[in-house]
């Protein structure tokens, strides 16, 4: 007897530790308010900042619940933040100078995104075919 297989299992891993990810972003941007976020090659400051620290847990969150339960928008929003999190980390290497975290920050994203683009079946809702016979419009009948 052969044991099924879990359906994207692997993607089910990454977003638990995309729910712990959100979550300990939310602990830290409590604890440590003042911290300057630095984004797309600026460094947010001030009392507004903390609404937008506040976006990297929201995504987390979301990102990890839609690969939990493997739905479908989970994908296109992961992408989307990876080139985000490029695009902002390759402008603070440009502004702030070198540096070896946001360097490998942007390797490792690039990594992940190219494997979330190989994984892409496990996210389509149902296998398009075109074998599938055509349903018989009702006027006709």
């Amino acid at each position: 007897m052969r044991r099924a297989q879990p359906v994207g299992a692997d993607i089910k891993i990454w977003g638990g530790l995309f729910l712990i990810v959100g979550t300990m972003d939310l602990i830290i941007i409590v604890l440590f308010p003042a911290y300057a976020f630095k984004l797309f090659g600026t460094s947010v400051t001030g009392p507004a900042s903390f609404l937008i620290k506040l976006h990297s847990p929201a995504v987390h969150l979301l990102i990890g619940y839609g690969f939990l339960w493997l739905r479908p928008w989970a994908w296109g929003l992961s992408l989307a933040y990876a080139g985000f999190g490029i695009v902002s980390e390759t402008m603070n290497q440009l502004a702030f100078g070198f540096h070896v975290v946001r360097s490998g920050f942007i390797a490792t994203t690039l990594l992940f995104a190219v494997y979330l683009i190989w994984r892409r079946r496990v996210f389509v809702d149902e296998p398009v075919s075109d074998n599938k016979p055509k349903r018989a419009s009702q006027e006709l009948l």
